[in-house]
Parts: structure tokens; sequence; C-alpha cells
């Protein structure tokens, strides 16, 4: 059984940088459980690739001037280029030469999300401004859940086994396999690993792997940075978060008012309007019903469209008047 490649951090950020030299952008998505280290790889490796362009900038001005589009790229900044928004990820890709941090991208392109425009949007511009030569890390706790075109846009893979340590892989070249992470041939393999309760996994088995990088922890000063941001950022998210919540009592609020004043001609308007606003209708149906209950009101929809009503106790004309009479 061949042994583990071990890269060094230096052989991976030369990686990257010649990748973007050659004026491709440049993908990474690192995984693992929750404190092992994810953001303090990512948060690594985009200063290393920020200093490593500053020195070529200092050391070939040759180069720069032949290229002047280089000339200050991958500039990285915590408080603009760590990123946890899909609507901030979006804008991202549409910029040219620039470093980004997705430190929670899982909540930016889990693929059961899918369905949802904003997911449609952010797949449609990572796949058009592939040209733009950005470097954009996502961190996840596993790679398996991001939708499948995101995974395909993928160019570096890093998981991380334990504090410190993580395994490259790479996506096969394949030209008739659609799967190019193997993702079949490899779950059998970690599955007997599992079987027999292997304390040590032969990550060579894996065709994907291409080796080992131990890390570092971050600087004491980068770590200050990091955590300020991150606080911050997790701040607006709760707020979003709650300006969420009162979004969609106000939503049910609003059906309820509009049912209770025969403003609602019936299921097709009420379905128009949870389309409006990306939900699904039975969700929404579901919620209102149990909001009617909560109000003691009697909870069956259809007796609140004022179509039923009109049909109900329609009007009589004057001809179905004069026929009763002449009938009674």
């Amino acid at each position: 059984m061949p042994k583990l490649l071990r890269w060094s951090m230096k052989r991976l950020v030369d990686t990257i940088v010649l990748t973007l030299l050659n004026k491709f952008d440049m993908q990474i998505y690192i995984e693992g459980k929750r404190g092992l280290g994810k953001s303090t790889l990512a948060y690594e490796l985009a200063w290393l690739v920020h200093c490593r362009f500053r020195h070529i900038e200092r050391t070939h001005p040759e180069f720069i001037e032949a290229n002047p589009q280089f000339k200050g790229a991958y500039v990285f900044k915590p408080t603009r280029d760590l990123i946890y928004t899909r609507d901030k990820v979006i804008d991202f890709f549409n910029k040219w030469k620039v470093t980004g941090i997705a430190d929670e991208f899982i909540n930016t392109a889990f693929n059961r999300d899918f369905y949802q425009e904003e997911q449609k949007t952010l797949i449609k511009m990572i796949n058009m401004n592939r040209d733009h030569c950005n470097l954009f890390i996502g961190c996840v706790p596993q790679f398996q859940t991001l939708d499948n075109q995101i995974k395909n846009l993928c160019k570096v893979r890093i998981t991380i086994v334990r504090r410190g340590l993580g395994v490259i892989q790479t996506p096969n070249k394949t030209i008739y396999i659609k799967d190019i992470w193997d993702a079949t041939t490899n779950e059998k393999i970690e599955r007997e690993w599992i079987r027999k309760g292997s304390r040590k996994p032969k990550y060579t088995r894996l065709s994907t792997v291409r080796g080992i990088v131990q890390f570092p922890d971050l600087k004491p000063k980068h770590r200050d940075k990091y955590e300020k941001v991150k606080i911050e950022e997790r701040n607006i998210l709760m707020e979003l978060a709650d300006d969420k919540k009162k979004k969609k009592k106000d939503f049910y609020g609003e059906i309820i008012d509009k049912l209770q004043h025969q403003q609602i001609k019936n299921s097709s308007v009420l379905e128009g309007m949870a389309v409006a606003l990306g939900k699904n209708i039975r969700t929404v149906q579901a919620g209102v019903r149990d909001r009617l209950k909560k109000l003691g009101l009697p909870p069956s929809i259809d007796e609140y469209y004022w179509e039923g009503k009109k049909v109900k106790f329609k009007k009589k004309t004057t001809e179905e008047l004069q026929q009763e009479i002449l009938n009674a």
C-alpha cells in the first residue's frame, strides 16, 4: 500500500497561486466536524495567497507590468471577505480576482434548497463567472450535502480528519463518468472501514485522495480578527432570522385578515400568494388552519373564500322569485 504524500502548506499555496495565474478560478471546499479547524485552514490559505501575490508584485514588477490585471489582486481583508449570506456569495462571484471565505457555506448551498430561486441564481452565477479567476473557499460539515453542480465545480476538497491535519482530494479526470468524485466506490471502501472498526483508515485506497497536509493554528492577531468578524456577522444573521420570523407571522396574519373580509376568491388565489413568497401551498394551508384554531375560528379555509359565499348566498332574480310564487 503506497504511503500518503505529505503536502506542505507552501506546496498547497503554490498550487492555488499557479492555478490563479493561469487565469482559472479556484474553488476549494473544506469539510469536517465542528472545532477541527476548517475556518483556521481557510483563513490561513487566504492570508498566505494574499502574501504570495504581494511578494510577486515586489519581486517581479515586469510580470505585473505585462499583466496589470494581477496588480492588487487577492487582497484578503476579513471584515470584507468573510461571507455568511447567499446574497454576499452571489455578489462575490460578480467580482474579478478576489478572495472570499464562506465560513458556513452549508447555509448557502444545501442541496435541499435547490428549488429556491436564490439557489438557482447562485448556481447560475458560479457557472457563468468561472472566468473571473476568483479564489473561493467554502467551509462545510460534509461535502456530500452540497448541490451536485457546486460539487462538480470544486477543484480541491480538503477533509479535516483531526485538528491540524487534512486529507487533500481532487476530482478524477473523466470523459463519460458523471460522478467525478467517485462517491459510490469511495463509499463502499469507507463502509468497509466502518464494518471492520478500522481506527487507521487507508486513505490511499480512495480514488480521489492526493495527499495530506498539516496546518498550524492562527496567529493571535489573526484569531482576534476572525472571531470579531464572526461574532458581528452572526449577530446580523440572527437579526435577519428574527425579521424573517416576523414577516412569516405577518404573512399568515395578512391571509387571515383577507379571509375574514372575504378578499380571497378561491384556493388558486391563496396558492398564488404562497408562490409569490416562495412558499409551498400545503405548508401555507397548514399554517393558516393552525392560526385559525388558535384564534378560536373555524379552521376550514374553504368557508372563507368569497367565491363559495357568492354561490351559497346568491341573490335571486325577479324571474326566479316569480317562478317560486307560481310553484307555491
